[in-house]
C-alpha cells in the first residue's frame, strides 16, 4: 500500500490542486448551494485561502520594506556625499584662513625688522630628539638661505640655519645644546652668552653663561643680542632673565633665562640673508 501510494503521489498533489482550485472558483459565486462533499472540500480550502492571502500581505509587506530600505540607502549615500563635500570645502576655508594668518603674521614680522634683509619660510617639518630641538624650512640655497643665517620668529630669535640644500634648509632652535648667541641687558648693559641647554631645555629655557660676579644682572631683566654676537645682527630679542646663581669659583654667576619666541614650533620664520661676521 506505501509503495503504491509513493508511485503515485505526483497524481495525488496534482489532484488535489485541481479540486481545490475548483473549491476556490465556486467559493466566489454567491447563492450557490454546495453539497456535503462541496462543503467538506470548503473545510480544507478555506483555511489554504486564509494561508495564501497572509503569505501575500506577508510578500507585499516584504517587498515594501526592502523598497523603503534602498531608499533609505540611497538617500544615507547622498547624505555621505554631502557630508564629504562640505567637509572638503571646510578644509579648503580653514587652509585658506591658516594661509591668511601665516601671510600677515609675516608682514607683521618684516615691519618689526624693516633694516633687516629678509625672506620669509615655512616650517615643513621638525627634527627633535631627547638632546637636539631642530626643525626643516622650505628654502634653501637657490633661495639664499647659507648655513648660520639668523632665523626669526615673531619679533625674536628663534634659531640659526645649521645646513642648507638646494630646497630646504635644517635649523637649530635656540633651545639646542648645539647654540649660543652673546647678549647682553636692556637695562645695564651687562653682557654674557646665552645657550641651549639639554636639561634646561626639556623646560623651555635656557642658560646664561659667563656672567661676571660684579654685573648687574637681576630677574626681570630683558636680553638683547650684543654687539660681538657672531652671525646675529645687535638688538634682537633674546629672552628674559628668571633667576641668577652664583657659580663655585666665585668669580662668576649664571642666570635661567625663559626665550622670547616662545618653546612652540613656528608655522613661519624669517630668515635674515645677511650673516653678521
Amino acid at each position: 500500500m506505501v509503495e503504491f501510494l509513493q508511485k503515485r503521489k505526483r497524481a495525488f498533489l496534482v489532484s488535489g490542486i485541481c479540486l481545490c482550485a475548483v473549491a476556490m472558483v465556486l467559493s466566489v459565486f454567491p447563492g450557490v448551494r454546495f453539497t456535503v462533499a462541496e462543503r467538506g472540500l470548503a473545510f480544507i480550502v478555506v483555511p489554504m485561502q486564509r494561508s495564501m492571502t497572509n503569505s501575500i500581505g506577508w510578500v507585499q509587506a516584504r517587498f515594501a520594506s526592502m523598497t523603503d530600505n534602498a531608499r533609505l540607502i540611497s538617500e544615507n549615500d547622498a547624505m555621505r556625499e554631502e557630508i564629504i563635500r562640505l567637509n572638503l570645502e571646510l578644509e579648503q576655508l580653514q587652509l585658506a584662513g591658516e594661509e591668511n594668518y601665516d601671510l600677515t603674521n609675516l608682514l607683521e614680522m618684516r615691519q618689526r625688522f624693516p633694516d633687516l634683509p629678509t625672506i620669509g619660510a615655512r616650517v615643513i617639518s621638525q627634527n627633535p630628539t631627547e638632546w637636539r630641538s631642530r626643525f626643516n624650512i622650505e628654502r634653501g640655497t637657490r633661495d639664499g638661505v647659507a648655513a648660520d643665517m639668523p632665523i626669526l620668529a615673531g619679533d625674536a630669535v628663534k634659531g640659526i640655519v645649521r645646513y642648507a640644500w638646494r630646497s630646504h634648509a635644517e635649523v637649530i632652535t635656540i633651545l639646542d645644546a648645539d647654540f649660543s648667541v652673546a647678549v647682553q641687558s636692556v637695562r645695564t648693559e651687562a653682557e654674557g652668552i646665552v645657550r641651549g641647554d639639554i636639561q634646561l631645555g626639556r623646560e623651555g629655557l635656557l642658560r646664561m653663561d659667563f656672567i661676571t660676579a660684579a654685573a648687574n644682572i637681576i630677574p626681570g631683566d630683558e636680553l638683547l643680542t650684543s654687539l660681538y654676537s657672531p652671525n646675529f645682527p645687535p638688538g634682537l630679542p633674546v629672552g628674559t632673565v628668571l633667576s641668577v646663581h652664583p657659580n663655585p669659583d666665585g668669580h662668576t654667576q649664571h642666570a635661567i633665562i625663559e626665550p622670547a619666541a616662545g618653546i612652540e614650533r613656528p608655522r613661519m620664520v624669517l630668515v635674515v640673508t645677511e650673516v653678521i661676521e
